[in-house]
């Protein structure tokens, strides 16, 4: 937990993305860094400089796109502030990330302090609460994200912790305020289908249930030669605005189910049968107000979502009687209620709507914010950045600066 007094958040930058506003290969990219930096110039210096999940577009971005991207965003950033501390919170499309760096200090390296590497019991804490710092002398090896920042610049301490961070900030009347952040694909069933199969007891469980999967759909699939190209294709296809009429989806579809037939898995009839029950669910899906699925607003399925969250996978793991049953070091409760900060929606919620935005567990209200998304995709009929923007809190609350008019 830290006590601060102000911090930026920002999230679903997918640096790497054709699609980015941030994108450094298009031509609108020096325009649009240029808005970020006059931008974040303007809100001066913070605490913390929080990056909430999906920074880094390791899904289905080309990695050398993804760390040039990175390297200008830092750079853009490296001229402002000064920030105290760089938070990363990894989320689905970065969670490689966040896997390669667990495995890298929780198995290789203490392979080579001699030290024997979790068991398969204990392998599953390794990836949940665990806390990577550019300040810890003894990390071996380096932060990646330290290595793109620019030489020339004094680089703040960057962390690297997943999938909670938890700020207090006071506030001038004595109070404190609490926030809790997390990317957010866990409120989501598309990034848990085995919770259909065996309900997770616990953080550790939800994240080893579903690792897999995230790993192979946010990750491998994106870098698997020919594979990664029709994924692509098919995702650029997908994340449009609209849906019920869309050829070029119908098409790979098609084709899809012609090389099922003409391997012999499947007959005309049942193959015709199946593409159209899996278009019907794909358009839903893709369009649907009610589907939680990225655009989502924050209906009642999305609030209910975070109340599950909260009450099953947060208040009972923070609390210093079970800190033995995790394996936490704590020696108090969670602060109750808090703030409960997300991105992966794209979706942000605007200043006019934050008193009415909030979900309810235990007979406690519990705040939402979002932290918007930067991909031209989110509203592509208007594009300038609509849903693009920062959260900022200090003593006087929460507000969202929005970037609509400001981007190409």
């Amino acid at each position: 937990m830290s006590r601060i007094e102000s911090a930026i958040i920002l999230s679903d930058l997918h640096l790497g993305r054709e699609s980015s506003y941030l994108y450094s290969k298009d031509e609108r990219f020096k325009k649009n860094s240029q808005a970020l930096q006059v931008f974040l110039s303007e809100l001066g210096p913070q605490d913390e400089f929080i990056i909430l999940g999906d920074f880094l577009e390791q899904a289905v971005g080309s990695l050398d796109e993804v760390f040039l991207d990175a390297k200008e965003f830092f750079s853009i950033i490296s001229e402002i502030g000064p920030y105290n501390r760089i938070i990363f919170v990894p989320g689905n499309h970065d969670h490689h990330f966040w896997r390669e760096l667990g495995e890298e200090v929780c198995i290789n390296e203490r392979l080579r302090r001699n030290l024997a590497p979790p068991s398969h019991h204990e392998y599953t804490r390794c990836f949940v609460d665990m806390r990577f710092s550019t300040a810890d002398e003894d990390l071996i090896p380096p932060i990646v994200l330290s290595e793109v920042w620019p030489d020339e610049k004094p680089m703040p301490e960057i962390v690297v912790k997943y999938p909670h961070h938890f700020v207090t900030v006071p506030s001038d009347e004595g109070t404190d305020a609490h926030y809790l952040f997390t990317h957010g694909h866990f409120l989501e069933d598309l990034f848990r289908p085995v919770n259909a199969i065996i309900q997770p007891a616990h953080l550790e469980e939800l994240e080893a249930f579903n690792n897999f999967w995230l790993e192979s759909f946010d990750y491998h699939m994106g870098h698997a030669g020919r594979l990664s190209s029709f994924v692509r294709k098919f995702l650029e296809t997908f994340h449009r605005w609209n849906l019920k009429d869309n050829p070029e989806m119908e098409s790979m579809i098609d084709e899809i189910f012609r090389q099922l037939r003409q391997k012999g898995y499947l007959s005309w009839l049942s193959g015709w049968i199946l593409k159209h029950f899996l278009m019907r669910k794909i358009k839903k899906i893709s369009w649907s107000e009610n589907s939680g699925l990225y655009r989502s607003t924050l209906n009642d399925m999305l609030i209910k979502s975070i109340e599950d969250y909260i009450s099953r996978y947060i208040i009972p793991r923070y609390q210093k009687d079970k800190a033995k049953d995790f394996d936490l070091p704590t020696d108090r409760d969670i602060p109750v209620p808090f703030t409960f900060v997300f991105g992966h929606t794209h979706n942000p919620i605007k200043n006019e709507d934050m008193a009415t935005a909030k979900a309810m567990v235990d007979g406690k209200i519990y705040p939402l914010l979002n932290s918007g998304g930067w991909l031209r995709t989110d509203r592509p009929a208007v594009a300038n950045g609509e849903n693009a923007g920062v959260l900022l809190i200090n003593k006087n609350g929460a507000s969202w600066k929005s970037f609509a008019g400001l981007l190409e």
